[in-house]
């Protein structure tokens, strides 16, 4: 019977805490839900309609490269004899950067002239041809084709009648004047005839002597002019591995690295690589060239410049269809946020990267900063955002206060403190904001929002059951077989208070 008394009493007891514990979660509900002074209207966060210019960027990150960047190599194999320059020092175009020994170089030089001079002497033999001696040919009496000499026809003056002058074999002619004869005997008196005066004019003309023909072999003259441009061309291969000897800069920079020393053997490279670009140029005093950014500038000596530094950059596909070339676009660096600088899109690819994967298509784009940017370097971290969409001077509301796109858009309005939902037409949705085409004016008071009503240094988020108005940590009444109340555990809804037990609203509000 004892036992069934103190079991009884256990159970009142028991009993009689969890009313207690229930009364007090009931208080503390009542407490947290209408403590604080908040209001159902106190949660809704308004603003007004204003002007300003509303901005949508697509953002990405990549590495700085310049195409000026370049790495240059020797064009002739040897021994390095001069290093002239060091890792940091200034150079200007044009500048020594090392030396190797030109003995071997020259020595081609010479070989090549002489060749060259031996095709030219073999061509102006071939073009001369092989003589061919041929005998002449005596004239005929008609002076035609007459190889001896040529006389000049007579002339008569005052003659009725002339003579002609007819070739002889070779001989000049000399022709004869044949007087009128005398009219016949009449009555009259005989008149004395004038006798005709003829004047003859000789020229004579040397004997020429035949000289020989010659024959020249088209196919001899073809090899001939062939040999010869081959020579030539290797004469200007040997100048250029002579001047090659002798590297220069091929532009202004910071030389970046120098990959040898004096006594090193080189061999002879065609061109150099550069951080930018996509083509490339050569240059006699050691050749340069420029590739792809993705390429690593190599070189036996590597020259820095930050002349037309850019960046080459992916995004995602919904975002690279709102880029284009000429878009406006700022850089940050990770090195120093604080600096911006302006920016613009070269140019979008478009064939996705090869990285990309089904469902993670992306598509790069080239980004060329503007500005002062002396103090960049190749391979620092840049920030892009690139303006793909701009509203200037429009009205424009927070993009929060907006439901829906386009002219089915709609928000809600402030009307003498009641709440309307009015359509509206939305221009460019921005980061933040959001252009308004039609619908609102200038100063109209909007709805944002709803936000949880805050109460000290905690707030609470509704009837949920939930508390985080919790401050000080707090002791509680032991409730039995779960723990502390009621920070210690819980009973219905979960109650926190702050970093430990407490009352409902735990401690200090």
């Amino acid at each position: 019977m004892r036992r069934v008394r103190l079991r009884r009493k256990s159970v009142l007891i028991n009993l009689a805490l969890a009313t207690a514990m229930v009364t007090g979660a009931g208080f503390a509900y009542a407490a947290v839900d209408d403590g604080g002074g908040s209001s159902r209207a106190g949660r809704t966060r308004t603003g007004k309609v204003t002007k300003g210019t509303v901005l949508a960027t697509v953002s990405a990150s990549g590495s700085l490269t310049s195409p000026s960047d370049v790495g240059v190599g020797f064009t002739a194999a040897g021994k390095v004899t001069t290093v002239a320059v060091k890792v940091g020092d200034t150079v200007t175009a044009g500048q020594v950067l090392a030396q190797i020994d030109p003995t071997q170089a020259q020595e081609a030089l010479a070989a090549a002239k002489a060749a060259v001079t031996v095709a030219q002497a073999n061509l102006t033999k071939a073009r001369a041809g092989t003589p061919v001696q041929q005998n002449g040919g005596g004239g005929n009496g008609s002076g035609g084709g007459n190889q001896g000499a040529d006389a000049q026809n007579t002339v008569l003056r005052g003659s009725t009648g002339g003579g002609a002058t007819s070739g002889g074999s070779g001989t000049d002619a000399v022709p004869t004047a044949t007087s009128t004869t005398a009219p016949p005997r009449t009555t009259s008196p005989p008149v004395t005839q004038p006798h005709p005066t003829v004047t003859v004019t000789v020229t004579k003309t040397p004997t020429a002597t035949p000289s020989p023909s010659t024959t020249v072999d088209a196919a001899a003259v073809s090899q001939a002019e062939s040999a010869l441009i081959t020579a030539n061309n290797k004469l200007a291969d040997a100048q250029r591995a002579l001047d090659g000897c002798v590297l220069k800069a091929p532009s202004a920079g910071i030389v970046a690295s120098v990959s040898g020393k004096v006594g090193d053997t080189v061999s002879a490279t065609t061109s150099a690589s550069g951080s930018g670009g996509s083509g490339g140029t050569g240059g006699g005093q050691g050749g340069s060239s420029t590739s792809s950014s993705s390429t690593a500038v190599t070189g036996f000596v590597v020259i820095a410049n930050p002349t037309g530094m850019e960046t080459r950059v992916s995004f995602p596909e919904a975002d690279a269809a709102k880029v284009k070339a000429g878009q406006p676009a700022t850089v940050t660096l990770n090195v120093n946020s604080a600096i911006r600088l302006n920016a613009k899109v070269v140019g979008v690819n478009p064939l996705p990267d090869s990285g990309s994967t089904s469902g993670s298509v992306k598509y790069g784009a080239t980004i060329a900063l503007e500005g002062d940017v002396s103090a960049l370097r190749t391979g620092q971290t840049a920030n892009i955002s690139v303006v793909v969409a701009e509203a200037d001077n429009t009205l424009q509301v927070p993009s929060a206060a907006v439901s829906g796109t386009g002219a089915t858009a709609s928000v809600r309005v402030l009307v003498d403190g009641v709440e309307q939902r009015r359509t509206v037409t939305a221009g460019v949705v921005g980061d933040q904001t959001t252009q308004i085409v039609s619908g609102l004016a200038e100063g109209d008071e909007i709805v944002i929002g709803t936000v949880a009503a805050t109460g000290g240094a905690g707030s609470t988020s509704g009837r949920s059951g939930q508390s985080t108005r919790g401050g000080t940590a707090g002791g509680g009444l032991p409730a039995p077989g779960i723990g502390n109340f009621p920070g210690g555990g819980a009973l219905g809804g979960n109650t926190t208070g702050g970093s430990g037990g407490g009352v409902p609203r735990g401690g200090s509000r």
